[in-house]
């Protein structure tokens, strides 16, 4: 085994190429200073299978799991089976770029104290190519939402004391729960002003799938975090985004009358984002207007 500080993390399900192209950024860093752990969750399709049946590598071990468990399930047996005191987790349809792991290793070996590294994050699909730069861990928006990267580095020893992911998130919002430990336990990170991780953006991915339920994690963010969201202010804005979110979702796959459900308790708390109105006009409309109103829409996003 590889001397090295870290363990690259890659739990995949059905991301088939994809997946190809997570392995082949570990395996093209700039330093072989990394060991990895692979994971198949159960029900996995056939192309991915492939994929993951494929790979072989010195410095990888891999699990292929019988039955479907999700992502959080497979990230937390991963971490469970690391031989590093850090873990760096990807996802299988993203990427590392190639200097990423050097990086990390230097910063870890100059400042052994850190919890956790933070850096930039490159969002791209084959339109488009962003930068974003997470310099803060903002808690004003963290109250609504995760402002970083959620699978930045950790050390082991850190997920520990947090008690991991909660489980009453494992569908979706374990990231967002997680940081919020992470502040409440007063960890200590560092900020990179350097490309760290590349995330694709589509719109099957985890994130997207429980969108339409954020109100339902924000109210377990709040019961499982009763000293961060012990002022009322804070409690109030993160329910208020939460419904917005939970209604623009609905609206954008046609449930108009679950969307205005939403966008009503937003604005009951205080939310005056423009959006929830016409989200509400949408739902008086006849199901004509309602139908072209909804077809410019997405013309105009395509």
């Amino acid at each position: 085994m590889n001397n090295n500080n870290l363990t690259i993390g890659i739990t995949a399900y059905n991301e088939g190429q994809y997946l190809l192209e997570a392995w082949d950024s570990i395996i093209n860093q700039t330093t072989n200073n990394w060991e990895a752990i692979m994971i198949l969750d159960g029900g996995s399709d056939m192309k991915t299978k492939k994929v993951f049946d494929d790979i072989s590598h010195p410095y990888l071990r891999k699990i292929k799991l019988g039955e479907n468990n999700g992502p959080y399930h497979c990230r937390t047996l991963a971490i469970n089976n690391t031989n590093t005191d850090w873990y760096y987790h990807l996802d299988a349809d993203d990427r590392l770029p190639p200097s990423a792991i050097k990086v990390l290793n230097l910063t870890i070996d100059s400042e052994p104290n850190l919890d956790f590294i933070r850096g930039q994050s490159l969002y791209f699909n084959t339109d488009m190519y962003k930068i974003r730069e997470n310099r803060k861990l903002d808690l004003d928006k963290l109250v609504y939402t995760l402002p970083i990267t959620g699978t930045s580095p950790i050390k082991v020893k850190l997920f520990n004391s947090v008690g991991g992911y909660n489980r009453d998130l494992y569908n979706g919002g374990a990231d967002w729960d997680f940081w919020i430990s992470v502040v409440e336990l007063e960890a200590k990170g560092k900020y990179l002003n350097e490309i760290i991780y590349e995330r694709r953006v589509r719109k099957n991915s985890v994130g997207a799938k429980w969108s339409h339920r954020r109100h339902e994690v924000a109210d377990i963010l709040i019961k499982h975090h009763p000293i961060f969201f012990a002022d009322q202010k804070r409690k109030q804005l993160c329910l208020s985004k939460s419904y917005e979110f939970s209604a623009r979702e609905c609206r954008r796959i046609g449930k108009r009358k679950e969307a205005a459900t939403y966008a009503k308790r937003a604005i009951d708390l205080g939310n005056d984002n423009q959006n929830l109105i016409a989200i509400l006009r949408e739902e008086k409309m006849s199901i004509l207007r309602y139908t072209l109103s909804r077809i410019s829409r997405i013309n105009n996003y395509s």
